[in-house]
């Protein structure tokens, strides 16, 4: 049996962290001011202490914020269908129709990648309409993967995803989940249409859309997508295995 994660509530994004009092490399310790001023000699000796420790403490900042973070085992993609099988959901909603459409870009801040790939129900008729044109409706997915080699995407993440749920209007909601990445948004949309995941794991930003058939006399959604929760997250977590490889 197919177990979805626990629903933390919709739209109940957790604020971003603020940073406290700023921690020496390699302690647990806050770096904090002097205490009150003693006999005059004993502060000057004190106070010749914290300026050299600052100084070692900032040589060591300034090191450790030269090095690049660490991607936690993620890699770029040359081909971001291939790393993607899907296969859950193609179970679901049919077989791959070709290789897909695989787009890459790499850089010394970020590299970037996406897929677009149609599925292909069993038996699978087009309609033709009164002229004899076929009007193809087939399941879709869409698949973007960003993985940050300079800045922390984590604060950002929850407006990002905010944002595209506004972008796409009132007919999306959404809900964050567990059991998946650092944090991960669910969107579904209205009557069935589409579902999304976006999921955050460290250094890397991941999202996989799906789009159902629809009815092509009603125009409607001919099947619930919102329904694949469990096997998208499934896919979701393999297509990251795969990338961590």
């Amino acid at each position: 049996m197919i177990s979805e994660p626990e629903l933390v509530g919709e739209e109940s994004f957790a604020a971003p962290q603020t940073l406290g009092a700023v921690s020496a490399p390699g302690t647990d310790d806050a770096v904090t001011s002097p205490g009150p001023r003693g006999p005059l000699r004993a502060w000057l000796w004190a106070l010749g202490g914290a300026v050299a420790a600052s100084a070692v403490w900032a040589g060591g900042l300034y090191a450790f914020g030269d090095q690049d973070p660490d991607l936690g085992g993620y890699r770029a993609s040359d081909n971001l269908c291939r790393a993607a099988q899907l296969k859950n959901l193609q179970a679901a909603l049919g077989k791959r129709e070709g290789e897909g459409m695989p787009t890459q870009f790499e850089h010394a801040t970020m590299d970037d990648a996406q897929c677009s790939v149609e599925l292909k129900p069993t038996g699978y008729k087009p309609e033709v309409d009164e002229e004899g044109n076929e009007m193809i409706s087939l399941p879709s997915v869409y698949i973007s993967y960003t993985l940050h080699k300079r800045t922390d995407p984590g604060p950002e993440f929850d407006g990002a995803v905010l944002a595209r749920q506004k972008a796409w209007g009132t007919e999306t909601e959404a809900a964050a989940i567990t059991g998946i990445g650092e944090r991960a948004h669910v969107a579904r949309g209205e009557g069935g249409s589409t579902i999304t995941l976006d999921v955050l794991d460290g250094q890397a930003e991941l999202s996989i859309a799906v789009t159902g058939d629809w009815d092509p006399e009603s125009g409607d959604p001919a099947t619930d997508v919102t329904e694949l929760e469990g096997l998208l997250v499934q896919d979701m977590q393999e297509l990251m295995a795969t990338l961590r490889s």
